[in-house]
């Protein structure tokens, strides 16, 4: 399976992050420094999930 095909066939964490990001520095008045910091927490825990995984969000694709 092509990269574009495993791109379609599943969100991108990045935007989920940056989705996730806004919506948390939303819920008060938006602020540019709570933005940052949620977005670095979310890719942070992202990061994380996967090396614990010890797989690739691609791998994961391929084996289910």
């Amino acid at each position: 399976m092509k990269i574009k095909e495993l791109r379609k066939n599943r969100p991108c964490l990045y935007e989920t992050a940056l989705c996730l990001a806004i919506a948390k520095a939303r819920q008060d008045e938006f602020r540019w420094e709570r933005f940052i910091d949620n977005l670095s927490q979310i890719c942070d825990t992202f990061a994380h999930q996967i090396a614990s995984e010890d797989t690739t969000p691609s791998q994961r694709t391929r084996q289910h």
